[in-house]
């Protein structure tokens, strides 16, 4: 769904260093599928043109979305 070119880089770089991304991406996926399917529903899952819509769309995507991306996102920096 978002940042998939991350994740395969992630994977790419360890097992133990996948899991963590592993549990935020389900966490992503179980939280954002239905802000996913409100406002980007017409996009690509796997495209940037997701993670475009998700940026301007962000004061609109529930609080369990938008904890999950922070999440996410702080997990990308630390890996």
């Amino acid at each position: 769904m978002l940042l998939r070119s991350t994740l395969i880089l992630a994977l790419t770089t360890g097992a133990a260093l996948a899991q963590p991304v592993m549990a935020d991406r389900a966490v992503l996926k179980q939280y954002c599928t239905g802000d996913y399917l409100t406002y980007c529903g017409n996009l690509s899952p796997d495209g940037p043109e997701v993670q475009a819509c998700f940026r301007q769309n962000k004061s609109k995507l529930s609080p369990d979305c938008q904890a999950a991306i922070t999440s996410y996102m702080r997990a990308q920096r630390r890996g």
